[in-house]
């Protein structure tokens, strides 16, 4: 008899145990879920972590940014990745590519140049995730060549308020889209590798003035030790161009003509720069506002730029060496400015960091001030030569011609005295001697008395070259006067006409008038120059070509002077030539 009343039913007891059964199933692979995600998230966080200390390693810039851009691809398993730099005019000045196989690079027909998504990204530095990149508005395509991209997510990397550059990563592996937890991992790697590039950049600006001391010292034992400032400026443009990493450099100071630069020195490796640097010292560079030589010698700023793009006045001469990213810095401070400081790069390169200008300036300031020294010290000695000069000079004057004059008086009153006639003509030479030597000395007095800085460019000092050059055509030395101020009354282009008239006069010596002995006399007074070349050879014969003679003439005449040649067989040849001093036009 079953019981129906306050029983137990057997049958419904299966029932009633399967519900929890399947709720503690459903609880398990919950938990699985879980434990997967959790493990998941774990191996992310390790992943993240290591990519963390791997691109702490290290602290060159390059391979760092290399690093950076490998590990973030890693991180959220993208297929490719780039890491793209903004330059200092807010565009993309450098693109790193990462997972591309070097034949697909070749196919490419340009880098991206920051348009597009990726210049979006530039213009609102916040992190940007796609499902596909083509069907954004601002997406302009991809560059000719460039493989196929959808998925997209980047990211900005920050260096404190500034933004350096901008993370891309595009394709999953999987063929998955990005994940809002990608992009967190890849925030937080940016945020680490924004850390890790600024490191990066002061360990290189503390090598950098590191090189600054070290240069700055060499230079002050330069001139402790008494370098001239052309040896001080090799110097300093060199260690400019070791710090700024550049591959050459050249300073420029004020030319002769308003709003010139000349090139005074020049560094760099000729293979690097090419065979145009060798042709660059001496070379006029236009220093107008207008040119960028101009706005950064004139106002006195750094100026930072690459000049391969073109749109530049004045800069031909960087532009025919294929450089590129350049640095211009005034040379001294800007209201007084000794000249400019040029360091540049290849074509290509990277252009030069944000902080160097303002320590290369510090240094071409100090360069500048070590110059000025360096010239008051010359300008020192070379007051104190020109005193010691003029010193004897005076001594020369006053004591030696004076004591020799007063010889000479005495000698001829004895001459008269003497009756033996061989002796009295010993004693009228002895005096002509006398007299000759008095000459020689004023000559020297005038030598000394003139400026010695622009040493053989004097026309005395020219003359002497020929004259002593002479001697192996001639056989024996000629004898040398000069008489007057010859390097101060003679201007340059008299000057000129005057050598080459010298030069042709010796050597007709040498190749016609097989002469014993050839006298040069120098000599300006009156405003008026004179040349007399006195050789005791054979004379000019009659009836011979006088081309030469004629070209002496010509040259005189064309100064409004004038040429006489005295010659007779057997007794020499004398060619005196005169000129004005200064030659005036009209």
């Amino acid at each position: 008899m079953r019981e129906t009343d306050g029983g137990h039913d057997d049958r419904r007891g299966p029932d009633r145990m399967s519900l929890p059964q399947v709720r503690l199933d459903d609880l398990l692979d919950e938990v699985r879920s879980r434990m997967s995600e959790i493990s998941q998230t774990q191996e992310r966080i390790r992943t993240l972590l290591e990519a963390v200390v791997s691109i702490g390693e290290g602290l060159e810039l390059e391979p760092l940014l290399l690093r950076i851009t490998e590990t973030a691809t890693r991180l959220v398993n993208a297929r490719y990745g780039a890491l793209g730099v903004i330059g200092p005019d807010g565009e993309m000045s450098r693109f790193i590519p990462v997972g591309l196989e070097p034949e697909e690079i070749a196919r490419i027909e340009h880098w991206p140049k920051g348009e597009g998504i990726l210049g979006l990204l530039i213009k609102r530095p916040e992190p940007l995730r796609l499902r596909d990149v083509r069907d954004h508005p601002e997406s302009r395509g991809f560059p000719q060549g460039h493989p196929p991209m959808h998925t997209f997510l980047g990211v900005p990397i920050r260096i404190r308020d500034q933004v350096f550059g901008n993370l891309y990563m595009t394709d999953k592996i999987d063929g998955a889209e990005f994940t809002g937890d990608d992009e967190l991992l890849l925030r937080a790697l940016a945020t680490a590798a924004g850390t890790a590039i600024e490191n990066a950049q002061l360990f290189v600006q503390t090598q950098s003035r590191e090189t600054w001391l070290d240069a700055s010292g060499e230079i002050t034992t330069r001139l402790l030790s008494g370098a001239a400032p052309e040896e001080v400026l090799r110097l300093v443009a060199r260690r400019a161009r070791v710090m700024a990493q550049a591959d050459v450099a050249v300073i420029a100071m004020p030319g002769e003509e308003p709003e010139t630069l000349t090139v005074r020195v020049w560094d760099g490796p000729a293979e690097r720069c090419g065979p145009l640097t060798a042709e660059t010292r001496g070379v006029t560079l236009s220093r107008a506002p207008e040119t960028l030589l101009g706005r950064a010698y004139l106002p006195g700023g750094p100026l930072r730029t690459d000049v391969s793009s073109g749109g530049y006045e004045g800069v031909d001469f960087l532009t025919r060496m294929g450089v590129g990213p350049v640095l211009i810095l005034p040379f001294g401070p800007p209201d007084g400015a000794r000249g400019v400081l040029v360091l540049a790069r290849i074509q290509g390169a990277e252009e030069f960091q944000n902080g160097w200008p303002n320590m290369l300036s510090s240094f071409a300031d100090q360069a500048a001030v070590a110059l000025e020294l360096a010239e008051a010290r010359l300008d020192s000695e070379r007051l104190s030569v020109l005193e010691d000069r003029d010193r004897i000079a005076r001594d020369l004057h006053d004591t030696v011609i004076q004591r020799l004059y007063a010889t000479a008086i005495t000698l001829m009153g004895t001459v008269r005295r003497i009756d033996d006639g061989t002796s009295a003509e010993r004693v009228r030479n002895a005096v002509d001697d006398l007299d000759d030597t008095i000459r020689q000395i004023r000559s020297t007095i005038f030598a000394l008395q003139s400026p010695a800085e622009h040493g053989s460019s004097w026309l005395r000092s020219q003359v002497l070259e020929l004259v002593n050059a002479a001697s192996e055509t001639l056989g024996f030395a000629p004898r040398l006067l000069t008489q007057g101020p010859v390097d101060n009354a003679v201007d340059e282009r008299v000057g000129g006409h005057l050598v080459a008239v010298l030069r042709e006069a010796l050597s007709n010596v040498a190749r016609h008038a097989g002469a014993g002995s050839v006298d040069v006399e120098l000599s300006v007074a009156d405003d008026e120059v004179t040349l007399r070349v006195t050789d005791d050879g054979r004379g000019v014969p009659e009836g011979v070509s006088r081309s030469g003679l004629n070209n002496l003439a010509s040259r005189a005449e064309e100064l409004g002077g004038s040429m006489s040649v005295v010659s007779g067989p057997g007794e020499g040849t004398v060619v005196e030539w005169t000129a004005p001093a200064r030659f005036e036009e009209g």
